[in-house]
């Protein structure tokens, strides 16, 4: 079974979607998926992968374009970009004013930051990340930083890190979970409307400046009806 499909992936872009049973490959029947993997590895990128599946009760074909494999990183871009940001699970408040849910954040842009308490990268976001909520909140931005890190361990780093934004636990990782997120940090940017609209992978500070553009961009958008 298809148990996640990628968005802006061949399979995605083919039509393919969660749940799907894939049945075969150019005819061959799969009942593994080591069987899939081989035959992707065989038939290789540009090239043209017949699959059969079912859906509900009726099987149906599709014929997909093959790509190179672009690294976790892009997978992940390739998935979030353009979709409805998940709603957060299991969620503990820490620090700052920590909403429900993200939907209370409708007409705002969001910026989620997930990191760990053991991550150096994510230790040095941190003052950038007080810098842009200090700039735009007013504005009508909400930084978020997010991590599977206790309660107790959580409060005690973002106090030594003065973050001056929003902190909550994930502690059950299942926020991290429907996210994606595989590396620290990662950051989502999210538009007033609840659209993922750019993700971004470790840290690095020669991003900062685009990242600041783009949240004016979305500051000056319109906020949804």
């Amino acid at each position: 079974m298809a148990k996640h499909v990628v968005t802006q992936s061949p399979a995605g872009k083919a039509g393919l979607v969660d749940g799907d049973l894939l049945l075969t490959a150019d005819g061959a029947r799969l009942d593994e998926p080591d069987q899939l993997v081989a035959r992707v590895a065989l038939v290789g990128p540009n090239n043209p992968l017949k699959l059969g599946f079912r859906r509900g009760g009726a099987e149906r074909e599709v014929t997909v374009t093959l790509a190179s494999h672009p690294g976790a990183d892009v997978i992940l871009r390739l998935d979030k970009i353009g979709t409805f940001a998940p709603a957060w699970k299991s969620m503990t408040p820490v620090s700052g004013q920590l909403p429900a849910n993200l939907s209370n954040l409708r007409g705002r842009v969001v910026l989620v930051d997930f990191w760990a308490t053991w991550c150096a990268p994510c230790r040095a976001m941190a003052p950038q990340l007080s810098r842009w909520q200090a700039a735009f909140g007013a504005q009508g931005l909400s930084v978020v930083g997010l991590t599977t890190d206790t309660v107790k361990v959580a409060a005690q780093t973002a106090q030594a890190l003065d973050m001056r934004y929003a902190v909550g636990s994930d502690d059950s990782e299942a926020t991290m979970e429907v996210y994606g997120v595989r590396s620290l940090p990662t950051m989502f940017v999210i538009d007033k409307k609840g659209v993922i609209r750019d993700v971004m992978v470790g840290y690095d500070p020669g991003r900062h400046r685009e990242v600041e553009q783009l949240l004016k961009t979305l500051l000056a958008e319109p906020a949804p009806k």
